[in-house]
Order: structure tokens, then sequence, then C-alpha cells
């Protein structure tokens, strides 16, 4: 007889779990990148955002300059220049920084309510006149051998034109000025 051995069965080796932490720290790394591109993306569209606020404003305040030139050109009149008190919109030379000291108001500034409505700006854009200078038609010294029509003598009154537009929100303004000339 063969004595028997006893013979015991190797030892299971028991699993150490590396895949298991090896696929949780590469799942933490994707959400990390995942979550990464969306603040991203969320920045992108509130600069998207901002910058149509801003295009807004900025088409605003010209075309309220465009129509204080238009307002200019076929309403004033050198009788109502120099009696310029701010109630109509057309201030004198006095106060050269004017748009930073009034409040853009009905009281103290004009609307141009012509602006397209679809826009969906927060407050209609406004312009304000300021009075500037009366000079000699400084044309005439150009035109030394007289051609053309005659001379033309005569004064040029010079406005600087202050507009002010909004976007979306009141919070974003764009201000623009223009020096306009009108021969009276």
């Amino acid at each position: 007889m063969i004595p028997r051995q006893n013979t015991r069965p190797a030892p299971i080796k028991r699993q150490q779990g590396t895949v298991l932490i090896v696929s949780l720290i590469m799942l933490l790394v994707l959400t990390l990148i995942g979550v990464s591109g969306m603040k991203t993306s969320t920045m992108e569209e509130k600069m998207t955002r901002n910058l149509h606020d801003r295009n807004l404003a900025f088409q605003a305040a010209e075309a309220a300059l465009r129509a204080a030139e238009q307002n200019i050109q076929d309403n004033i009149i050198a009788t109502n220049i120099f009696d310029a008190d701010g109630s109509d919109g057309l201030y004198d030379r006095s106060d050269m920084r004017i748009w930073e000291n009034i409040g853009w108001t009905a009281n103290d500034s004009l609307e141009y309510s012509g602006f397209d409505s679809s826009y969906k700006v927060s407050s209609p854009p406004r312009y304000v006149i300021q009075h500037l200078s009366t000079t000699m038609d400084a044309a005439d010294a150009l035109n030394q051998g007289n051609y053309g029509q005659g001379t033309g003598a005569g004064k040029i009154e010079t406005f600087l034109i202050t507009a002010r537009g909004t976007g979306g929100s009141d919070n974003t303004v764009v201000i623009l000025q223009s020096t306009w000339g009108k021969r009276l």
C-alpha cells in the first residue's frame, strides 16, 4: 500500500482590486474633463451674449447720432442756438462734458423714437446737442479760383452731438460722439 499523502490544494490568490481602483481614477479624470468643458462652454455663451448686448447698444447709439444730425439739419436755426438751456436737449459750450452730468431723461435729452422695436433694447436711445462755435466758412478759403458756385459766404455753426444707447439691459451702455457743422 502506498501511503497516502496529504496534498493540500494550492491556496487561491485573493484579488487585490487594482482594476477597480484604476477604473475609478479614469472615471474621475473623465468627469473633470467633462465639467471643465461645460464651464468653458458656459463662459463662451456668456461672452457671446454680452457681445450681442453691446452690439445692440452700439446700434442704438449710432441711430440716435444720425437722428441728431438730421435734427440739426432740419430744425436748428440761428435764433435757437443761443438760448440753449438744456430743456430741449440743446446745450451751449459752457459745460464741455455735459454728457457726464445729465441723467439722460426726458428733462435733459432728446429721445430717438425711430429705433426698431424688434431689437429689444432696455430703453430708447437718447441724444444731446451742444453748440460749440460759430466760424466763418472755411470752404471759401479753398475756393481760390472761385470755381463752381459762388463763394457761399456765411457762418458755420459747429455742434457736438452725444448719443447714448443701451442694450438688452441698462447695464450695457454705449456713448458715441460726433461733430457736425451747419451753414447758416
